[in-house]
């Protein structure tokens, strides 16, 4: 209308410049217009009572359809959970004969700290407990001459760690004792070797070993002059050679005879500490018993003057009555009694001077007894180091002893007629010594090699684990548990209803979802509790049971470090179709008249047809539909789900509902 206004008020511009007889003739032909555009509104407003009626009608019924489609399908439980790090187990130092009893925290790690193989889980009594990777636990102490399952997986750990122990055949050897040496030292850690004196004799053995090599070079020589022929050089050399032994042999034996002396000189010191020990009681009891009489007598001494003091003064008062008494008689009494009051002062001194010297007497027995002790333990440990000394140089007299007979022989040999046949002999002798030689240095050292104490290693299934709580502090002492481990994966905390407990099964397939910080995974439930109000083994300690509820543990494939203590919606799978499968929507389906599933397929242009299926699982708002018979039903198919106007007002049947409930869908036919 607005536009026939603006054309009108254009065309009424324009002729106004125009002639008369044109204004007349666009005037007429204007008003024409008008009438011709009110007909025109007039008409659009008026409607028959049929029309209205036809307009007011509700629109024809037409079928509402919905493209089959292939997904797979899963019933599933709904629950939430708390993700922590996995797998929590407490760390029990074993005892080790080797060491003391009582050991010391000396270095505790920090919570969350992550342990790998050969790193120090701590330092207790200044030595190191390292970390390696093992199924066993160590339960013993290891060293030269150990075998089985725990040395070879020590061998093997020290194998991932380049440490060369040999041949992992599960027997600590040499080269198995230093890889261990190998793995202390490369962390500047001292590895735990032999005693003092173990190292003594191992030297001595290893001397000895020695000098049968040495014997056995010297027989193999004397085989080959004896083959060749006896050289006038030959002979003067063991000439010579018998000449050092003979000479050895004496400071051996000055040696022998000195220790002896130094270890008979040792027990006399023993035996004079003792006798001093024991006379010193005796002769202290004596002094004592002396001079507390001799305190005794100084106390009666002191009793008389006090008495004779007492007669003096009432001689001298009895005096002083009688008037006619004379006085040179009562001058004299006078002087007994100042004799009498100084004796009394002189008594007293002396029973001062006696306790004195009895407390002294006292005081000294200790002081005397004690130091006989110490010169007593004094010459016991010279008695030891003298036995020692005896037992080195009875050895090396031995050896020397050895070394002149065998010189001897080779002289002797030399100066016969060449015959290969004792020579023969005497080198199988020496080669027997030498194997025994050698084989006890060998016992002494796979004895006294290193050794790894059985509370120095920690064994774990899986690496790195990570540092989770301390029961430990510094200083305190090693009793039972020092702390708790994880491993770096984490883990997830749930329970179940009874209902629901009934449905889920260990490996079933899990959704991980947690919406503020993003995370959508996937894991799978690692373990189901026996019954409700108990735990799983990976849960043992964490949570408080509910006795009414089913306690789970779920293992995540991916989960970042952030999700540790969140809570977290999980859905577990508890029946699914395996795969993609053809479904429609639960509204597709209906009953036949025989009792049969059907759904209706939309052809379009108002044409269907019904196609018999076999349904399966329903979830999710939909059902998995098989075909029976030649009926085809094809991904895309259109199925109705409803019709008529009151379907078109609402949404389609089951597309994406949720049940509401915390199973989610129903396994089996509608």
């Amino acid at each position: 209308m607005s536009r026939r206004k603006s054309l009108i008020a254009r065309a009424a511009g324009a002729v106004r410049g125009a002639p008369r007889n044109v204004r007349i003739a666009v005037a007429g032909l204007t008003a024409v217009v008008a009438l011709a555009a009110i007909g025109s509104v007039a008409a659009q407003q008026i409607r028959s009572p049929a029309q209205l009626a036809a307009d007011a009608a509700p629109p024809a019924a037409s079928p509402i359809s919905v493209p089959v489609e292939r997904r797979a399908l899963a019933t599933e439980v709904i629950v939430r959970g708390t993700v922590r790090y996995g797998a929590p187990q407490e760390v029990v130092l074993p005892l080790s004969p080797l060491k003391a009893a009582t050991s010391v925290v000396s270095r505790v790690p920090k919570a969350g700290a992550r342990l790998d193989e050969g790193d120090t889980a701590i330092v207790v009594s200044g030595r190191p407990v390292f970390v390696l990777r093992g199924a066993d636990p160590m339960h013993r102490d290891l060293g030269p001459g150990s075998e089985g399952a725990d040395v070879r997986q020590l061998e093997q750990a020290l194998a991932r760690s380049g440490l060369r122990p040999g041949s992992v055949d599960g027997r600590y050897d040499g080269a198995t004792a230093a890889a261990v040496a190998a793995l202390y030292v490369k962390r500047n850690e001292t590895p735990f070797g032999a005693t003092d004196a173990q190292a003594a004799e191992l030297r001595t053995a290893a001397a000895t070993a020695a000098a049968a090599r040495d014997a056995v070079l010297q027989t193999r020589l004397a085989l080959r002059s004896a083959e060749r022929g006896t050289a006038p050089a030959d002979i003067s050399q063991a000439r010579l050679d018998l000449a050092a032994a003979d000479e050895a042999i004496l400071p051996a034996r000055l040696a022998i005879a000195a220790a002896t002396d130094h270890a008979a000189g040792a027990q006399a010191a023993i035996d004079t500490a003792k006798l001093a020990e024991t006379t010193t009681n005796s002769s202290a009891g004596r002094e004592i018993a002396a001079a507390d009489a001799d305190v005794t007598t100084r106390r009666a001494a002191v009793s008389a003057a006090l008495d004779a003091q007492a007669e003096a003064q009432r001689n001298l008062a009895a005096a002083a009555l009688p008037p006619d008494t004379p006085p040179g008689d009562y001058e004299s009494l006078r002087a007994a009694v100042r004799r009498t009051t100084d004796a009394v002062g002189v008594a007293r001194a002396d029973v001062t001077a006696a306790e004195r010297g009895a407390e002294a007497s006292r005081s000294g027995v200790p002081l005397a007894v004690d130091k006989a002790r110490m010169e007593g333990r004094r010459a016991e440990k010279d008695l030891s180091l003298a036995h020692s000394e005896l037992d080195n140089a009875r050895s090396l007299l031995k050896i020397a002893e050895r070394k002149r007979g065998l010189s001897r022989a080779r002289l002797r040999i030399l100066r016969t007629a060449p015959s290969a046949s004792l020579e023969r002999q005497i080198v199988a002798a020496a080669r027997s010594e030498a194997g025994r030689t050698q084989a006890e240095l060998t016992r002494l050292a796979l004895r006294t090699g290193v050794q790894v104490p059985a509370d120095e290693i920690l064994f774990f299934a899986t690496l790195p684990v990570r540092v989770d709580t301390l029961s430990s502090k510094r200083g305190s002492q090693v009793q039972g548990s020092v702390m708790t481990v994880t491993n770096s994966r984490l883990a997830i905390d749930s329970s179940l209803s009874i209902g629901d407990a009934k449905l889920v099964r260990r490996g079933m397939l899990v959704k991980i979802e947690e919406q503020d910080l993003q995370v959508s995974t996937q894991g799978t439930v690692a373990g189901v509790a026996d019954k409700p109000g108990t735990l799983p083994a990976g849960l043992a300690g964490t949570t408080p049971p509910d006795p009414a509820r089913t306690y789970i543990e779920i293992l995540p494939r991916s989960a970042p470090p952030s999700l540790v203590g969140a809570s977290v919606k999980l859905s577990i799978a508890v029946q699914s179709t395996k795969g993609k499968v053809l479904a429609v929507p639960i509204g597709a389906l209906s009953v036949a008249a025989d009792g049969t599933s059907r759904v209706q397929i939309d052809r379009g242009g108002g044409r269907s047809r019904f196609v018999t299926v076999v349904p399966g699982l329903a979830a999710q708002g939909f059902v998995e539909v098989r075909q029976t018979g030649k009926d085809a039903l094809r991904e895309r198919d259109l199925v109705v789900i409803g019709s008529g106007a009151a379907a078109a007002t609402k949404a389609p049947t089951g597309a994406g509902s949720d049940p509401g409930s915390a199973t989610a869908g129903a396994p089996g036919a509608p």
